[in-house]
């Protein structure tokens, strides 16, 4: 009779682990379904923040895009971006990693041509230079330091999209300094930029700014691909406004209430997104880090981050 019961309960216990296994999978099938749908979910974000602007400067609307990662089969991505031309900014910034593919100009050309009508400044990333290859993702759950890398000749056509978007006007911030001047619903403003190449892979250098850089009627801004401490610290010292920042795709795999996990570089997890303010040497800056638009075309998921693009306002601390 002991075996009889025991062989019952153990059914009935196969039944429940059954129950439980196709939960399980179901479970799967839906987040994997669901990191597929959001990825295809762009947003636009919209922050405002105060700062010592210029006198004479009320704000300043400033649109922030970053890491498209484009490769084909993102129609959907190319509209989101040609659609925000019709938003009302004053300047565009771009942070790179706008390639994903050796295929991928022809769409960051359609995606991006709108946008050329606004004055821009840009930076490149890695995946500007070097098509992606495969690892899995939980590489990134180790800590990540820049590297140089193991390719040293770019195999994508970064000089090409370099070359369209300067003859439209854009600056190449690519460890440069630029001033420069740009029309606002006030009036003309000037710009002071500065900006490296990629520190990922370190091709970044700090270049020393202009004997106009600290003029009063000036708003400072620090633009770089991957927000590494160095070159923040260094934007910082040179009393830059704002600074401007992707590479950290938010986390791309977040947990809800928590946030992102990594951020792929040694920016601590807690502004691998959205508006923050980066303090060194007893002088701050605002911060946005992007979550960026795209992934790696062999990592085509997000959960609890969808792609952005935001506009950043800044305004006149009262």
């Amino acid at each position: 009779m002991a075996t009889t019961r025991w062989h019952r309960v153990a059914k009935k216990s196969a039944t429940f682990l059954g129950i439980g296994a196709a939960a399980t999978v179901a479970s799967g099938v839906a987040i994997g379904a669901w990191t597929q749908f959001e990825r295809r979910w762009p947003t636009l974000r919209e922050y405002s923040v105060a700062v010592d602007l210029p006198v004479g400067c009320d704000k300043l609307t400033i649109l922030h895009v970053s890491d498209p990662h484009f490769f084909r089969g993102q129609g959907w991505l190319i509209d989101f971006m040609r659609d925000l031309a019709t938003l009302d900014f004053d300047l565009i910034v771009s942070t790179g990693d706008n390639l994903g593919s050796k295929n991928g100009l022809p769409l960051a050309i359609e995606a991006y041509d709108p946008l050329l009508e606004y004055p821009g400044v840009f930076v490149l990333g890695s995946n500007d230079y070097y098509s992606p290859r495969y690892k899995p993702w939980s590489s990134y759950l180790h800590k990540k330091r820049s590297k140089a890398p193991s390719r040293t000749e770019p195999d994508l056509p970064w000089l090409d999209l370099v070359n369209r978007w300067t003859a439209a006007g854009w600056i190449d911030l690519s460890n440069q300094v630029e001033v420069f001047e740009i029309p606002t619903a006030t009036g003309p403003q000037r710009i002071g930029s500065i900006g490296v190449d990629d520190p990922h892979i370190h091709r970044d250098h700090v270049p020393d700014t202009p004997d106009n850089w600290n003029d009063r009627d000036i708003v400072r801004i620090g633009v770089t691909h991957a927000p590494y401490q160095r070159i923040l610290n260094e934007f910082v010292s040179l009393g830059t406004h704002a600074i401007f920042a992707g590479h950290t795709h938010g986390g791309q795999l977040c947990v809800p209430g928590y946030g992102a996990l990594v951020t792929n570089c040694d920016l601590p997890r807690e502004y691998a997104s959205g508006m923050h303010t980066w303090g060194f040497g007893g002088l701050s800056a605002s911060l946005h880090v992007s979550a960026g638009l795209g992934t790696s075309l062999f990592s085509p998921v997000r959960f609890a981050c969808r792609p952005e693009a935001s506009l950043v306002t800044l305004t006149q601390r009262r």
